[in-house]
């Protein structure tokens, strides 16, 4: 039994390594060799001692300390519409907000109509077709430059002809 005990702290130690640590090597960061002045469990009744220390004579932070969870309870933004709002009043702004909510209803019965076409295989297969897209891109922008050039000479062309012609004629 005493095994199975051990086994179910390491577990939670382990769980809790991994939510301080995450992803990171923990005995890079902090080994257990070391001989560093700051371990975490020093550090913690460190400033556990100097909160304490900032608190004494102090009459009303101990009353702040045992109503913290009264505290956590009155910020909840759940809680204070609940205290604010009557059922009635709930029951009347759902009724004003009807027709909202039965547009919204209906746009996502109009999406999850359109979920199948989303998940087609030609949606799905796009992905692969980006770089024959790209390259049609650049074709298509590289004749719209040619294109471009070409009516720019068109018009230069027509300018320098009429141009001649008039000094042909004076």
């Amino acid at each position: 039994m005493a095994d199975g005990n051990l086994e179910t702290v390491e577990k939670r130690i382990s769980l809790l390594e991994n939510l301080v640590f995450g992803t990171s090597e923990k005995d890079a960061l902090y080994p257990k060799d070391s001989k560093s002045k700051d371990q975490c469990i020093h550090s913690l009744l460190n400033a556990h001692a100097e909160v304490k220390k900032a608190t004494v004579g102090k009459k009303a932070i101990p009353k702040v300390y045992n109503r913290l969870t009264e505290l956590r309870k009155y910020l909840d933004p759940g809680y204070t519409d609940e205290m604010t709002l009557s059922n009635e009043a709930i029951t009347d702004i759902i009724l004003a907000e009807e027709d909202f909510l039965n547009q919204q209803a209906s746009r996502l019965e109009q999406m999850e109509g359109l979920k199948e076409i989303l998940d087609s295989a030609h949606i799905k297969g796009m992905p692969s077709h980006s770089s024959k897209l790209q390259e049609l891109s650049k074709i298509q922008i590289d004749q719209q430059v040619g294109l471009e050039n070409d009516n720019i000479s068109y018009l230069w062309s027509g300018i320098l002809h009429s141009s001649i012609k008039r000094n042909r004629i004076r």
